[in-house]
């Protein structure tokens, strides 16, 4: 970098200017890793009769990627925090790869290209609060981290809503070709933007400590411990609802049309929540408000979901927690970037949504092996709403974000 160019982001931070093409252009590529993620799940029946494999095999082709972000979020976590250009390049570069390998015709080639597209996502996903630290400024930081974060959930419901479409219009090449172009279109746009030099504190690569002694360090802190609980919880209940809903419904005379349509307002009222209620919630004690009030709509939901209820409060009530639970964490992810560090923000991230994600295996695990008890089922879930409500209460009441 030339000295004009020094002068020019020297004034820039003096000014508190954020780049807001570089964390527009992150948002478009988290999408992307979403909506590759779930393109079998609206036609996993379909999927299995033209490739002639079980309807499980197809499953796997979204099971994939919780699996490997567990095993592989810590690590790549650190990895951004090293080289964050490189990192997320890299994430890239296998989403798009894996993008393009699903359109060779046949079920074994699209496994591989969900599990490189898996291997490339917390690349991706980690760098979120990164992104924040390095381009934007300080008071817009929850701002950049929902934007990133909503643009999960955008994904999510913009594969539910056009991959049945795709499919009826031009069979499985249409679906394929279309997200692999639009991925490449949307990766393309991260690289170019990620030319421009980010703008705070955190911008060169400092000599890294050992990754086991740093993350020993990260977790010794009692509010790292706190977050983790907390998007254990509320993201796994989430997750858990998304996948059990029409089941744990059908006993209480709703079909899966009305499912579907309860869980599309549940996401819609969810990238809401997640764009809007970050920002409001970093000021004085409402984020802790805005955490409880979301474990009290679900553990209400969970209720009348096993006693019954009229569709207008079911419809009511899974929009009420998808505006919640969703807006949980951004704000839990910008409350943990004011407090941490700029050299561990990919660590921190990493380590967080790695719970979030095992919140949603575990929780889902455990509500699957008692569908045969309903009732026990959801009781159960409701247990974990309810006894999470004490540790949402310690949440901090409010973030000073870094000068």
């Amino acid at each position: 970098m030339n000295r004009e160019q020094e002068q020019e982001q020297e004034q820039e931070q003096e000014q508190g200017a954020s780049r807001w093409s570089v964390i527009a252009a992150y948002a478009g590529v988290v999408a992307v890793t979403q909506l590759l993620w779930v393109t079998f799940t609206p036609i996993t029946t379909d999927a299995s009769e033209q490739w002639g494999v079980s309807v499980d095999a197809v499953g796997w082709l979204s099971l994939v990627f919780p699996l490997v972000y567990v095993l592989l979020s810590i690590p790549f976590g650190f990895a951004s925090d090293r080289s964050f250009r490189g990192a997320l390049t890299w994430g890239a570069g296998l989403t798009v790869a894996g993008a393009l390998l699903r359109v060779v015709p046949g079920y074994e080639y699209a496994l591989a290209g969900q599990f490189i597209i898996a291997v490339g996502q917390p690349l991706v996903l980690n760098a979120v609060n990164k992104m924040a630290v390095l381009y934007a400024a300080p008071p817009k930081r929850p701002i950049a981290i929902a934007a990133g974060t909503a643009s999960l959930f955008v994904g999510i419901m913009i594969s539910n809503v056009t991959v049945p479409f795709l499919l009826e219009w031009g069979g499985m090449p249409a679906v394929l070709w279309t997200q692999a172009l639009i991925g490449a279109a949307a990766c393309l746009a991260l690289l170019v933007t990620l030319r421009k030099p980010p703008l705070y504190e955190g911008a060169t690569d400092a000599e890294p400590a050992p990754a086991l002694r740093t993350l020993r360090a990260l977790w010794s802190q009692q509010w790292v411990r706190l977050f983790s609980l907390l998007l254990f919880a509320g993201f796994g209940i989430f997750i858990t609802l998304a996948t059990w809903l029409e089941v744990l419904a059908d006993a209480i005379g709703y079909d899966s049309v009305q499912v579907g349509t309860g869980l599309g307002l549940m996401t819609a009222a969810g990238i809401i929540g997640a764009a809007v209620l970050p920002d409001f919630a970093m000021r004085g004690n409402r984020a802790r408000n805005v955490l409880v009030l979301s474990l009290a709509v679900s553990a209400v939901l969970l209720v009348f979901l096993a006693a019954g209820m009229p569709a207008w409060l079911f419809m009511t009530l899974l929009a009420l927690a998808g505006l919640l639970l969703l807006a949980d964490l951004p704000i839990v992810l910008s409350f943990a970037e004011a407090k941490a560090e700029p050299r561990t923000a990919g660590a921190i991230t990493g380590l967080l949504l790695l719970f979030g994600n095992l919140g949603g295996i575990v929780l889902s695990l455990l509500v699957q092996l008692l569908l045969d008890e309903r009732v026990l089922a959801i009781g159960a879930l409701a247990v974990v709403t309810v006894v999470i409500v004490p540790f949402a209460l310690q949440f901090p009441g409010k973030s000073k974000p870094h000068k």
